[in-house]
């Protein structure tokens, strides 16, 4: 895990802050004594000043000034205050210094820079629940302890889901009508409705069999994303076997042949990465959305798409993992894969939100989708450790999986066990000396 994953909402005296970058400097006080004629001095640490947290935070929207005089009064506010860090949790600070930016090429948008002083050297830094994590080497904050009072899972995910899919319907009627205002639009209207129309179209015939009857998406604006989202999300798997083939996923973006040559890159190469279960490449994706209709609208689409797939695996996702916490049927590397496949795709939705809408926009989205991801790997973690640790056991003489489970754990019915945990076996009946299998502790 890393610190993307695990980012609190940063706040100073309760205001909340929307934090571009940070940067914490801290330096020893050091007392040399040198001897003449001799090389080199001897050093004395005489300790640690206090630490210095540097912020760069944005106001962004019509109402931007009234968080940003929310800021400046608690700024001016004297003594020591409450700093909750995006990566080090609580902090008692003092506001040292802050400068605000406005300019004229972005109305409606302030950055500040400010520096805080660390109050309180003596009490702990960066003292938050730390766990093992089984993904990878290394220490993550407990995915449990940031989410008290969620107390069902399933619940918390049905009701982001519906929240954002109300914002994605608005976003894009938003988009569709500025793109309806720009001068000399009449001439791409043609184009618009026929890039619209080849990609819903794309999108319901690869995801069922109904036929799509026709309508004028620039007349109809709300109909597109209800047309992608019920083919989406009645067509993805309900099973953990078809979810780790990524049936539900297409190798391409729909309707291909009908978006930009920017937005068909992004999707690809989003929808493969959600394949493999790997990381999305962000630089795919254009640093904001264009200002031509066309672009405008084939970025949104594929923002539609890669989101509503996004949000409809995180439910069948969550539901199989539910129904593991009472009867285990998988590996925990196919728990991982669903988790992986889950992320990826939701990461892929937050990239594309992030990058190609403004903050103030984006901000509720991204959070709901991060908030999902975040569930779904605590919960995912704690079905997995409701198992005993996995081992590697080595077989000494032949055997098939029944003789070997009467072996291990004198419960022969246990061989079901060790098939799920070895999918890769190859010959079950016949498990020559000196294979490794995987098999738990107990």
């Amino acid at each position: 895990m890393s610190w993307k994953e695990n980012l609190l909402d940063a706040s100073f005296r309760g205001v909340p802050l929307d934090v571009v970058d940070e940067n914490l400097e801290a330096q020893r006080f050091l007392s040399q004594h040198g001897t003449p004629y001799k090389d080199g001095d001897c050093v004395e640490d005489l300790g640690r000043g206090a630490r210095v947290f540097a912020m760069r935070v944005i106001f962004n929207g019509p109402n931007y000034e009234f968080s940003l005089q929310a800021l400046l009064d608690a700024l001016d506010t004297s003594g020591p205050g409450e700093l909750v860090h995006p990566i080090y949790g609580s902090l008692s600070v003092v506001a040292q210094s802050w400068k605000a930016h406005h300019t004229a090429e972005r109305p409606d948008f302030a950055e500040v820079d400010l520096q805080f002083l660390e109050d309180t050297p003596d009490n702990p830094f960066f003292d938050r629940d730390l766990v093992w994590t089984l993904v990878r080497s290394g220490y993550a904050e407990d995915e449990t302890t940031w989410q008290d009072g969620v107390f069902d899972l399933l619940a918390k995910v049905d009701s982001l889901v519906a929240d954002i899919q109300s914002w994605i319907g608005g976003g894009w009627t938003g988009l569709l009508e500025k793109a309806l205002g720009l001068p000399g639009i009449g001439l791409r209207l043609q184009q618009l409705r026929s890039q619209i129309m080849g990609v819903v179209s794309q999108v319901v015939s690869l995801f069922t069999s109904n036929p799509l009857s026709a309508f004028d998406p620039l007349l109809d604006l709300a109909r597109t994303p209800t047309e992608i989202r019920a083919a989406i999300q009645n067509h993805t798997p309900s099973t953990s076997r078809e979810l780790l083939s990524r049936s539900g996923i297409p190798a391409t973006a729909p309707g291909n042949e009908s978006l930009t040559a920017q937005a068909s890159r992004a999707a690809t190469a989003l929808l493969i990465s959600a394949r493999q279960g790997t990381e999305p490449d962000a630089s795919v994706i254009p640093d904001s959305m264009p200002t031509d209709p066309v672009e405008a609208a084939s970025l949104a689409l594929v923002v539609l798409i890669v989101t509503e797939t996004a949000l409809a695996n995180a439910q069948a996702v969550s539901v199989i993992i539910e129904d593991e916490a009472d009867t285990q049927t998988l590996s925990p590397s196919d728990l991982e894969a669903l988790v992986n496949l889950s992320r990826s795709l939701l990461e892929s939705a937050i990239l594309l939100h992030r990058r190609l809408y403004d903050v103030q926009t984006a901000l509720p989205v991204i959070d709901a989708l991060r908030t999902i991801a975040g569930l779904i790997q605590a919960r995912a973690r704690a079905v997995i450790l409701l198992s005993p640790p996995l081992v590697e056991r080595t077989v000494e003489s032949a055997a098939n999986l029944r003789l070997l489970a009467h072996r291990w754990y004198g419960d022969h019915s246990r061989a079901i066990e060790l098939a799920r945990l070895n999918p890769d076996l190859s010959a079950p009946y016949n498990i020559q000396p000196g294979e490794v299998l995987r098999a738990y502790a107990d």
